[in-house]
C-alpha cells in the first residue's frame, strides 16, 4: 500500500469542477502528511485536455478514467480498478456525482467510508476525519480500524480546501486501463435540463444569503435576492420558506437540504433551528438579522442584528452600491 492520496476530478468541455480544484489542493495538503504523492483521477468530457491543469493546485500526476461526456457511474469500474490497494484515501466530492461514484468503490472493495467530512487530515499514519452527527450538535472524529483495507474514502464538503491561485505546476498525464463491461457502463441518461445558475452553483457559493419564514412571502425574497446580486453571491432558504413554496426546494440549505460552507452567510428571517444549522454551520462568517432577540441563530451567530429585515436588508444593500461606487 502507497502513502498516495486520490481525488475525484470532474471535467466538462476540458475544465475542471471547482469541487476538483478543492480537492487536488488537499490531496496534496495530505499528501505532505502522508509523505506520498495527490494522484487525480480525472473524468468527463475532455478530461484529457485539462487533466495536467490539476498540478497547478498540487496533483503530482492524474489518471484519465474517461473522457466522454456520459453519466458519472459508468465510470465506476474503471475508478474501482485505479483505487484498488492504490493509496491511504479516495477524496471524493460531496456531490451527486461524487457520492454514487464514493458508492461504487466502497461496495466493491468494502473499504470504510467516511463523511460528508469538514475536515480531513492525516494522524499517525493515518486518515483522520471530522464530521458533524446527531444534527450537527455534535462533531466527531473519526479513522479506520486497525487493519481495514486501503484507501478509505472520504466524502468532501464543497469549500472544505482553497484551490490555490496562481499554480504553474503541470500534472503527468495517463490514461486508466480499459474497464471491463458491467451493468454501470451501461447507464443512460433518460432526460436532462438546465437549472437555474443558483441552484448549481449554491453549495460552491462564497457568499449566501438566506431567508427563512421571516421573509414572509414568494415576493419578500426579492430584497434578499438584490443584496445577493450586489455581493456576488447566492439565495438559499431554509426548509420553511421551501415547505410554504416560496422558492425552489434546489435551495433549502439544512438536514434534509444542502450542506454549505460560504466565507460568509447571511441569514434574514431564519430562526436558526438545529435542522437548518446542520446545513451552514461550517460558514466562516455568520450573520444573522432577525425581529426575535431571542432566536437560536443568535448563539452563533458572529452579529446578530435585531430588527425588520425588510428595513435593513434594503439599506445593507444600498450601502454596499455605495461604497462600490466610491
Amino acid at each position: 500500500m502507497s502513502n498516495d492520496i486520490l481525488f475525484l476530478a470532474e471535467f466538462a468541455a476540458g475544465t475542471p469542477a471547482r469541487s476538483a480544484l478543492e480537492l487536488a489542493t488537499g490531496a496534496a495538503e495530505l499528501a505532505s502528511q502522508s509523505g506520498g504523492s495527490a494522484i487525480g483521477l480525472a473524468y468527463g468530457a475532455g478530461a484529457s485536455d485539462g487533466a495536467a491543469a490539476l498540478g497547478a493546485q498540487g496533483a503530482a500526476r492524474a489518471i484519465v478514467l474517461g473522457n466522454e461526456d456520459r453519466p458519472a457511474i459508468t465510470y465506476a469500474p474503471a475508478l474501482v480498478a485505479a483505487t484498488r490497494d492504490a493509496g491511504l484515501a479516495l477524496l471524493a466530492p460531496a456531490t451527486p456525482n461524487g457520492r454514487d461514484l464514493a458508492a461504487a468503490v466502497v461496495g466493491s472493495l468494502h473499504v470504510p467510508a467516511f463523511g460528508p467530512v469538514r475536515a480531513v487530515r492525516i494522524a499517525d499514519g493515518v486518515v483522520e476525519s471530522e464530521q458533524a452527527t446527531l444534527q450537527g450538535s455534535v462533531v466527531t472524529t473519526s479513522r479506520p480500524a486497525d487493519g481495514a483495507p486501503s484507501p478509505s474514502v472520504v466524502l468532501v464538503l464543497a469549500n472544505t480546501f482553497t484551490p490555490t491561485d496562481g499554480g504553474t505546476g503541470s500534472a503527468e498525464v495517463s490514461a486508466a486501463p480499459a474497464a471491463e463491461e458491467s451493468a454501470l457502463t451501461q447507464a443512460t441518461v433518460a432526460e436532462s435540463h438546465e437549472a437555474e445558475a443558483k441552484v448549481v452553483n449554491l453549495e460552491e457559493a462564497t457568499i449566501i444569503v438566506a431567508g427563512g419564514r421571516g421573509v414572509a412571502s414568494e415576493e419578500g425574497f426579492a430584497p434578499l435576492r438584490e443584496l445577493a446580486g450586489v455581493l456576488g453571491g447566492a439565495v438559499g432558504a431554509s426548509r420553511a420558506a421551501a415547505d410554504a413554496g416560496w422558492i425552489p426546494y434546489q435551495l433549502q440549505i439544512g438536514q434534509t437540504g444542502k450542506v454549505v460552507k460560504p466565507a460568509l452567510y447571511i441569514g434574514a428571517g431564519i430562526s436558526g433551528a438545529i435542522q437548518h444549522r446542520v446545513g451552514m454551520q461550517t460558514a466562516e462568517h455568520v450573520v444573522a438579522i432577525n425581529k426575535d432577540p431571542d432566536a437560536p441563530i443568535g448563539e452563533f451567530a458572529d452579529l446578530f442584528v435585531v430588527g425588520d429585515l425588510f428595513q435593513i436588508i434594503p439599506a445593507l444593500t444600498e450601502e454596499i452600491r455605495r461604497r462600490k461606487g466610491a
